[in-house]
């Protein structure tokens, strides 16, 4: 079976003005994957100036499995949509430091599980034959990798 990991690196809360207010800034680095790409971060691109039609990347979830292959790292496909795109690391701000440690908390637990579901996913690639007769209990199995 495979083994998958990645690492998580979390600044120190920083605490920024924006637009006024204090708020605090949530920046998460992943690394070092082990069987898995580093980009598990989906974002698009979201339109800051409509006039300079410039854009910012804006963080949306956390890849599933799937979505590890579907969306391109780095850059959106054009073509695709929607066009979400992985990158390793987000980028973000929040009201206080309730909310910054709870982000951080549902960041690794999403990450747990997206590691979990990988697992999963490897235990469903292994064939298992099963003879089921009538009369007979337990049926017999055997697991072929």
């Amino acid at each position: 079976m495979a083994h998958y990991s990645v690492t998580l690196t979390f600044q120190p809360p920083e605490v920024v003005v924006y637009q006024g207010h204090e708020v605090f800034r949530l920046v998460c680095d992943a690394s070092a994957p082990i069987g898995m790409p580093v980009e598990i971060f989906a974002h698009q691109k979201s339109l800051i100036d409509p006039v300079t039609e410039e854009q910012q990347d804006e963080f949306s979830f956390i890849c599933s499995p799937y979505e590890l292959s579907a969306y391109p790292a780095n850059a959106p496909n054009f073509t695709q949509s929607p066009q979400f795109f992985r990158k390793a690391g987000y980028d973000f701000l929040l009201p206080d430091i309730e909310a910054y440690e709870s982000v951080k908390q549902s960041t690794i637990d999403q990450v747990t599980a997206l590691i979990n579901r990988m697992y999963a996913l490897d235990k469903l690639s292994v064939t298992e034959v099963i003879t089921v007769s009538s009369g007979e209990s337990p049926f017999s199995s055997t697991s072929i990798s």
